[in-house]
């Protein structure tokens, strides 16, 4: 009985009910999303949307199971540390961006530079100067020539001209 009371006299009270607490705690991370800049990654911005319904779940727990029993304040937050996190870990990876394939709007390039057989040169490719280097090793590439863009590995381009695919 002793132990009970200690128990009784440790934990902290509240005037308002602690599912309100939670309540309002879920509505004010849910609405900081929204004041993220657009310059945090996808995958982080919705964390704080995330942290703020489990803690409307766990307002939602309380407020039902409170009728019965009383439950500490220190497992309120483990309930609700453990829900946002199980939560974030089955959630987060649906906003990861996926990489995208190296397929290009527009394959089509202008050489800037001469490229010479088996060295690099410079082609402009979506408006922008980027090195190139043709296809075939032994095949020197004139200057303005349109140039038919294969891949990219890294930085450089891998070209070939356009006569050799329009004949």
């Amino acid at each position: 009985m002793l132990t009970i009371q200690i128990l009784l006299a440790t934990q902290t009270v509240s005037p308002l009910h602690p599912a309100i607490i939670w309540v309002v705690v879920g509505v004010i991370l849910g609405s900081s999303e929204l004041l993220l800049p657009k310059t945090v990654p996808k995958a982080f911005k919705f964390m704080p949307l995330i942290m703020g319904i489990c803690a409307l779940i766990v307002a939602f727990l309380l407020w039902r199971s409170n009728v019965f029993y009383r439950i500490p304040h220190s497992l309120q937050i483990l309930y609700w540390m453990s829900l946002s996190g199980a939560c974030t870990l089955w959630i987060r990876p649906l906003f990861r961006q996926k990489k995208t394939s190296s397929l290009f709007e527009t394959t089509e390039a202008i050489t800037l530079t001469e490229i010479p057989a088996g060295e690099m040169g410079r082609v402009r490719f979506e408006g922008n100067s980027w090195s190139a280097s043709c296809e075939n090793r032994r095949q020197a590439i004139p200057v303005h020539t349109k140039v038919y863009v294969l891949r990219r590995e890294g930085n450089t381009l891998i070209v070939v001209p356009n006569h050799l695919l329009d004949a």
